[in-house]
């Protein structure tokens, strides 16, 4: 199982106003968001509320004179303004604490009101004290319930006191109390809807990264098998140098190659050096009527290489299926490779792709239909721009899955060492390929150096090509120099295409070649991509 089982995402259903206000208290006991703007903005109003109403209640009662239910309102009213001040919030927000801090706001507000005229005592403003704190701080059910337990009270005061409970002052004050329950617990109700959203947004996009990240390394991971199985023991090179190594214990050969039939023909080993003047003996290296490579030895002085023939060909017997079974190692493994290729590609394609767009249009719907306090929407600006990022990344991602697999430069250069001929120049590739080019380039790159390799080997005149660079998938700089006749970079032969095409192809991928060359000196071109 390649990944664990994936994290669900946080659940979206709505809820009702009671629902909500139950799964804030679970999701969010007391005390533990406090820090809130929203709810530190509210605690302020709730202070100024309070004394300011306070103050109002006092000063305009003391008018008439201080007595003593003017100083037993007073008490009332400001003890429990003290109280509330004096006490933790955390301690102060819990259910039972904030239920009944209300009903004593309101019995505290109720009694200043009955010592103070009634209905136009100043104290009818500070019952606004317990309602506005009961639906802010505690939601739609206790908020209401406040206003219609503070009217209620305010008719039962004033029927007490013999005034008129239909009169339209009451009317005025009760339907007051109950717009204050509804516009602040709605409001509250709101901004902690916004704040869960804003927080499932969030957890929503956490958890799309770490799964892009763990698809990302996935893919990775494959490509670092592919670069394994070509470094493993088991490969044409080893075993064409242990093959040169085993004939020398018997064969009378003065040097030799081992060549494998594998995209061209590429010599995997050498021993010795080859005598331009002398003609090898040559043997192909077979099993089941295919010819997988070859091997040809190069005799020593007076030596006949012709009677051993057959002791060469059961030599080369191991050889054979050994590449055999290199070729077809190599071919399951491309198979598997661009298998789980495939599959990864669909599931970002088909499941993170879309599930990622989802995910930016419900963060655009909530920028342009809500209004957002300045630090929230900068978040959310934030997520967006993540969002986007990471869908592009998803998109490259699938174009390089469902391209062809790269191809190694190094082998590229090393394959193209058969073009040089044996009186060619001397060809030394020096590439540190930590890992092939991406697929989506891998095909234009290849093609730069195969032209540029080609034109010193046909018309500079060296004795000396070098191929040299660093290669590391993303970014790489590779450089073909050769020791030949130069040419003047200002001027193009005519009728001749080969650097306008390179420079054609260096474009298409976005890297930049550099040509310099120097009539007598010779000429280096130089491939860069990506950055490093």
């Amino acid at each position: 199982m390649l990944f664990p089982e994936p994290i669900p995402p946080p659940s979206t259903q709505r809820t009702g106003a009671e629902d909500l206000d139950a799964a804030m208290c679970r999701l969010y006991p007391a005390g533990m968001a406090a820090n809130d703007p929203w709810e530190v903005r509210f605690d302020w109003i709730l202070t100024v509320l309070q004394w300011g109403a306070l103050t109002v209640g006092i000063v305009l009662s003391a008018l008439d004179g201080i007595t003593a239910s003017v100083l037993i309102a007073g008490t009332a009213t400001g003890g429990y303004v003290i109280a509330m001040q004096a006490m933790p919030r955390s301690i102060r927000d819990g259910d039972v604490i904030g239920e009944l801090m209300a009903l004593v706001g309101v019995v505290a507000s109720l009694l200043a009101i009955a010592l103070t005229d009634g209905i136009d005592s100043p104290y009818t403003l500070f019952l606004t004290v317990p309602v506005f704190y009961a639906s802010a701080f505690h939601g739609f059910r206790l908020g209401v319930a406040t206003g219609l337990l503070s009217a209620a009270g305010v008719a039962i005061v004033m029927g007490a006191l013999g005034q008129e409970i239909l009169e339209p002052a009451f009317v005025q004050v009760a339907v007051f109390y109950l717009l204050i329950a509804v516009t602040f617990s709605q409001a509250r109700r709101i901004l902690i809807e916004e704040r869960r959203r804003r927080e499932e947004l969030t957890a929503a996009g956490e958890f799309q990264a770490r799964r892009l990240e763990r698809l990302d390394t996935a893919h990775n991971l494959l490509l670092s098998l592919s670069d394994l199985a070509d470094a493993s023991e088991l490969n044409p090179v080893t075993v064409g140098e242990a093959a040169l190594r085993d004939l020398a214990l018997v064969v009378p050969y003065a040097s030799g190659e081992v060549s494998i039939h594998q995209e061209g023909t590429v010599v995997v080993a050498r021993r010795g050096t080859p005598d331009a003047g002398a003609e090898p003996a040559r043997s192909p290296i077979s099993i089941g009527g295919r010819t997988l490579g070859g091997l040809a030895l190069w005799p020593r002085p007076d030596a006949d290489l012709g009677e051993y023939g057959d002791l060469i060909d059961e030599a080369l017997r191991p050889v054979a299926l050994a590449f055999d079974n290199i070729v077809l190692l190599q071919d399951i493994a491309h198979r598997a490779v661009r298998e789980e290729r495939v599959r990864v590609a669909r599931e970002l394609h088909d499941e993170i792709g879309p599930s990622m767009a989802s995910l930016g249009l419900g963060l655009d719907a909530i920028l342009h239909q809500h209004r957002l306090d300045p630090e929230t929407r900068t978040q959310l600006e934030t997520i967006r721009d993540t969002v986007t990022r990471l869908v592009e990344e998803v998109r490259g991602m699938v174009s390089d899955l469902r391209a062809d697999s790269s191809v190694s430069l190094v082998e590229r250069a090393t394959a193209l060492a058969v073009e040089a001929g044996a009186d060619g120049p001397a060809y030394v590739v020096d590439v540190h390929e930590r890992r092939p080019p991406r697929a989506a380039i891998a095909g234009q790159l290849g093609a730069i150096l195969a032209e540029a390799i080609r034109n010193a080997f046909e018309h500079s005149g060296a004795t000396l090509v070098q191929v040299e660079g660093i290669v590391d998938r993303n970014a790489g700089t590779i450089t073909i120099r050769d020791d030949g006749d130069g040419f003047n970079v200002d001027t193009s032969p005519r009728g001749h295409f080969g650097i306008i095409g390179m420079k054609e192809r260096a474009a298409d991928v976005g890297a930049v070649l550099d040509l310099a060359s120097d009539p007598g000196v010779g000429t280096a071109v130089s491939i860069t991509w990506g950055e490093r």
